[in-house]
């Protein structure tokens, strides 16, 4: 996989995991306020798993082949295995104040996972010019 390819799916696992934290952050807020009760639709199990889902492919179309084949370094690999641990913890639904906190952990892990990621792949590529 090219480089380029490669930071732009970093930016957009980035982006996908800022997202999915602000959704788990701020959704219970929103869903306070009476007049955005019809937002309950997004708290939808279906929506998580896509984020989750995205996560595993981003993980596995970015983080992995930008591992074995460009900088070689295991912190971004690292971070997402701990912020899939976070996510996993807090899908065991205690409370939801334990759900969301551990999700929001989880995926600001995924995204800082993937910053790493794209600073290393920067790096590598002014090795090489």
């Amino acid at each position: 996989m090219n480089k380029s390819k490669t930071n732009t799916l970093d930016i957009i696992a980035l982006s996908s995991s800022l997202i999915c934290a602000i959704h788990c952050a701020i959704f219970p807020i929103l869903l306070s306020f009476s007049s955005l009760s019809s937002l309950y639709i997004l708290n939808n199990p279906i929506i998580e798993w896509v984020f989750i889902s995205l996560g595993i492919v981003f993980l596995l179309t970015s983080l992995w082949p930008s591992y074995k084949t460009i900088h070689h370094k295991t912190k971004p690999l690292n971070m997402a295995l701990l912020g899939f641990a976070f996510i996993a913890i807090g899908r065991l639904h205690f409370t939801h104040l334990w759900e969301v906190s551990n999700t929001v952990i989880g995926t600001t892990l995924l995204a800082i996972a993937h910053y790493a990621n794209w600073k290393l792949l920067r790096i590598a590529a002014k090795q090489n010019h």
